[in-house]
């Protein structure tokens, strides 16, 4: 099976279209959750339930997906993190 120049392109296009949509949908979502830490009511609370959970997530996810993956999981995580400490400490 011989596959075209022309197929590929098309398909290398449709990936890039594909990466698009999904970094959009993502933005978008991280721009929601910034809202709901900055406004949760108890940030306390949040930091210290995020604290007890992000260990068993990390684990979890460990191994899982190539190695770009883990580090854009893990650079997510640190930055919900220091959100998530930062709110945190600015409203005891």
């Amino acid at each position: 099976m011989t596959i075209t120049t022309a197929a590929i392109l098309d398909r290398l296009e449709a990936c890039e279209t594909d990466l698009e949509a999904q970094r959009g949908y993502i933005k978008a979502l991280e721009y929601g959750l910034r809202a709901l830490i900055i406004t949760h009511p108890d940030p306390t609370n949040l930091h210290g339930s995020w604290s007890a959970l992000l260990p068993g997530i990390a684990d979890v996810h460990a191994g899982n997906g190539s190695a770009i993956f883990s580090a854009a999981f893990q650079q997510a995580l640190a930055l919900l993190s220091e959100q998530i400490e930062h709110e945190s400490a600015n409203r005891r």
